[in-house]
């Protein structure tokens, strides 16, 4: 039972994991934002239901509003709410209608905002509910939507709300009419009731807004560290790629530790492409990434440098033990034996050149003594091990 309860335990947090990573809120079109928004608006007006309808039931509680102004607004509510619910149907049966995509975000947000700001002006313009929720909104609209379909709505609530609360500070208007007379009169913020009001509107516009933005933080940092990590590897081996590498040697390089440079090129690796294909040739170069991962040390990095050329940094190595790892890797790529799509086995070897650094030279100085010596393992009959500055053999 305890298994079971464990397994389903991981199960769903992968889940949301897989949701977190994967369905990126940002990509989604305009029209699933809407539909979010919308539903998020749905959520607000039914808070906004049960908390004139616990009032309305609970006469102790009318000295401190406009009772007459609640049972209309309950009945407002309620079209409001049916409003919003119809507005999600076209935001779904017209996803794939491109006039829909472009024009009907700016109706919904509208909509959205014309709904928040008679809602604010009910409760006070001043008041915290309607300040939170004005400064949430606006965050998460940026978040969500690009800053044209944003500003149009958004200029229209702050034009809508600094006029009303220039209406109400000359008292062309009435402040806050949901509340009474008695209630504002005196300091509101020394009324449990008033003050319970604001938490109860508050509370729910902070948590989706928290929510929903650490949502969009977390896909967005994961999208971030997939472009980086992207940048940084090679596409068809998953090796880092030569930018990255010498990037990483500069860091190896300057801590002054003892490091070896490998260069290593795949022998008539054009005959395979001539013979066999691109793609096969493609299947060669992954099956040699991945032999090679497997032959150095977890300290070490190996990267593609170019075609079917690739590169190996041993960090804190002798000549010995490098030359023990190149002798490793040689052997592995030989005995390789990748079938083509002839069913015929293609058999490699590859050539390689060492070079040991030194602090005399700069890092590329000590790339160049390696391809030295790799020049020199070819001309010597390839498949073989050179090491610079010798002309000595290691393997043949």
């Amino acid at each position: 039972m305890k298994f079971a309860i464990r397994k389903f335990s991981v199960l769903n947090l992968e889940k949301i994991q897989f949701f977190l990573h994967t369905n990126i809120i940002m990509n989604w079109s305009n029209l699933d934002k809407c539909t979010l928004i919308l539903v998020l608006g749905c959520c607000q007006h039914l808070l906004w239901i049960v908390w004139k309808l616990f009032i309305f039931y609970t006469p102790s509680l009318w000295e401190w509003v406009n009772i007459p102004l609640l049972e209309f607004q309950i009945s407002l509510n309620i079209y409001a709410l049916i409003i919003l619910i119809l507005l999600i149907i076209p935001c779904i049966k017209l996803k794939k209608k491109q006039w829909a995509e472009d024009y009907l975000p700016y109706i919904i947000l509208t909509v959205f905002v014309a709904m928040f700001i008679r809602d604010g002006y009910l409760i006070g313009i001043f008041s915290p509910a309607t300040l939170c929720g004005y400064i949430c909104i606006s965050g998460i609209g940026f978040l969500l939507f690009e800053r044209k379909i944003v500003y149009p709505p958004l200029l229209l609530a702050t034009i809508t709300l600094l006029s009303l609360a220039l209406l109400t500070i000359f008292e062309a208007l009435p402040y806050a009419p949901m509340f009474s007379d008695s209630l504002l009169h005196d300091y509101p913020f020394k009324s449990v009731f008033w003050i319970v009001s604001m938490a109860y509107f508050i509370i729910p516009i902070i948590f989706a807004s928290l929510i929903l933005g650490e949502i969009i933080l977390i896909q967005w940092r994961h999208r971030e560290s997939l472009i980086k990590k992207l940048s940084q590897t090679d596409p068809l081996t998953g090796l880092f790629n030569r930018r990255s590498f010498n990037e990483k040697l500069q860091l190896i390089h300057r801590s002054k530790a003892e490091y070896a440079i490998i260069i290593l090129d795949l022998d008539h690796f054009k005959n395979i492409n001539d013979e066999y294909g691109h793609q096969c040739g493609d299947e060669v170069l992954e099956h040699v990434a991945h032999t090679l991962t497997h032959c150095i040390r977890p300290s070490d990095i190996v990267a593609r440098y170019g075609g079917e050329e690739f590169i190996m940094v041993l960090n804190n190595t002798e000549i010995t033990q490098a030359t023990a790892i190149a002798e490793r890797c040689r052997l592995a790529i030989q005995d390789l034996h990748i079938q083509s799509r002839a069913e015929e086995s293609i058999s490699l070897t590859a050539s390689f050149g060492l070079a040991m650094s030194s602090y005399t030279y700069e890092s590329e100085k000590i790339i160049h003594f390696a391809d030295t010596a790799l020049y020199g393992s070819k001309q010597q009959g390839r498949n073989q091990i050179q090491i610079y500055p010798t002309d000595s053999l290691i393997s043949s």
